[in-house]
């Protein structure tokens, strides 16, 4: 699963812009996290997004993108109207021409759909470089490259000043921050060997600065090669390559421009040609220690749920419905809930089982795209005859991943999160579209206790 920031970032759009699709209903989250509000995605939703971006640039609104959507346009359908689209632009005036361009580049996303990740992944070191570096705010995405070209004067000027010349190749920092629309802060910098004499204090005052970048010791790094319009794809594919693999991103990436002399010392820095060396620092995913199953699982860092098929079942309880918002009151609620569910559970007739569940709706009547319905609730064989403030639930019959969360329930937004970010990208699973998990508690669980244990149940199809 990724991140709504990190889904904007290889998508090119902006978080806004994702939240407002969900909106619509033309790109809902694969799931939203209850204990923190975070939106993910997955990499499949990639060409889903590809379409609506490609549409919404032929100048659709985003009602007739939603038509046309679920229409469900094959990919040469799509690939006919853009190449119009294309005819149309090339006869406008040069201001055009930006239009055209994006039309261009989601043409070649729409034609890589169907195509396996192709793209060789290396893992290396990085030692560490004393660079100068610039920053810039670049109105647009347009402007990004004349601002890093401009960097590049900025720095070259210094440098000639200094008497001192690049050691190694430009690059950009990334820093792990969401994509933007407008005022987009970039960084250039260029890797040098300072002399004896020179030191930090050299360039104080002036717009660049002195850094010293700290040793990568696993840097994943994957080449572009081509437009730089395209380079989003070598970011999806070092995403998806991190997700298989059990790693993460682990602080700012670098685009490293690759000229054909090695090390570039004109202000001729083309970043649109050539070669790009995209370079991410990652990590292992660890388990946490809520979630080991053994200690097998705890030396070795694997982790497997079971897989169970549960009949549908009848529930009768009491229901939170609130909103994902990061830093809102509902864990509080719920447990508050749950304390006055338990106090009138008697109330409750024709409880089967010897358990209680937490039931998670992410979707139905009264829900809305950004609100889940939790329901603290007992099995039932008969409904009829349910308490007053409380509610009836259908849960349809599911195949569940199953996860036990051991230790007490105030670190159980750390098992959701390597549920639904590390272990679910490598598994060979996918959610349910319904979106649905659900807590249960049984004998096993004490809320005061180290060795407290209770299972989470996550519909997969």
């Amino acid at each position: 699963m990724i991140k709504i920031g990190d889904f904007s970032k290889l998508a090119h759009v902006t978080v806004k812009a994702l939240h407002h699709y969900g909106e619509l209903g033309l790109l809902q989250p694969a799931h939203i996290d209850r204990y923190n509000g975070y939106r993910y995605y997955t990499l499949k939703q990639l060409p889903r997004l590809n379409r609506i971006l490609a549409l919404k640039d032929l100048g659709f609104s985003l009602d007739q993108v939603a038509q046309l959507i679920d229409e469900n346009l094959s990919t040469a359908e799509l690939r006919g109207m853009l190449r119009m689209k294309q005819l149309e632009l090339a006869e406008k005036v040069e201001s055009e021409q930006a239009r055209l361009a994006q039309v261009e580049m989601r043409l070649r996303q729409l034609e890589r759909e169907h195509t396996a990740l192709g793209a060789e992944i290396a893992i290396k070191g990085i030692g560490p470089q004393i660079v100068l570096s610039a920053r810039a705010v670049a109105a647009s995405e347009e402007a990004i490259t004349p601002a890093r070209q401009s960097l590049q004067k900025l720095l070259l000027g210094y440098l000639e000043r200094a008497r001192i010349k690049p050691s190694g190749p430009w690059f950009a920092l990334l820093d792990d921050l969401p994509y933007a629309e407008s005022d987009l802060e970039i960084e250039m910098a260029v890797p040098f060997k300072p002399r004896a004499s020179q030191r930090a204090g050299d360039w104080e005052g002036s717009p660049i600065t002195l850094r010293e970048l700290a040793a990568v010791d696993r840097m994943a790094t994957v080449i572009h090669e081509g437009e730089y319009a395209d380079i989003t794809q070598a970011y999806t594919d070092l995403y998806a390559w991190t997700q298989l693999n059990a790693f993460k991103i682990a602080g700012p990436c670098r685009e490293v421009y690759l000229p054909e002399t090695g090390i570039s010392t004109e202000e001729d820095l083309q970043i649109h040609t050539g070669l790009v060396e995209v370079q991410c620092p990652v990590e292992r995913a660890k388990i946490p220690v809520s979630i080991y199953t053994s200690a097998r699982d705890r030396k070795e860092n694997v982790m497997q749920p079971k897989f169970i098929n549960k009949p549908a079942m009848t529930v009768v309880g009491m229901a939170y419905l609130g909103k994902n918002a990061q830093g809102g009151e509902f864990n509080q609620e719920i447990s508050a809930m749950w304390g006055k569910f338990m106090a009138r559970g008697s109330e409750i007739k024709n409880i089967t089982g010897d358990c209680n569940y937490g039931a998670c709706f992410s979707q139905g009547e009264g829900i809305a795209e950004d609100q889940f319905e939790y329901v603290s609730c007992y099995e039932v064989t008969d409904a009829s005859n349910f308490p007053d403030s409380m509610v009836v639930r259908q849960i349809p019959a599911y195949k569940y991943a199953v996860f036990t969360h051991k230790g007490k329930a105030q670190n159980l937004g750390e098992t959701y999160k390597y549920i639904y970010e590390t272990w679910l990208p490598q598994a060979d699973v996918e959610l349910h579209p319904d979106k649905f998990d659900m807590e249960l508690y049984d004998r096993r669980f004490n809320p005061d206790s180290d060795a407290s244990e209770f299972d989470i149940l996550v519909a997969v199809k």
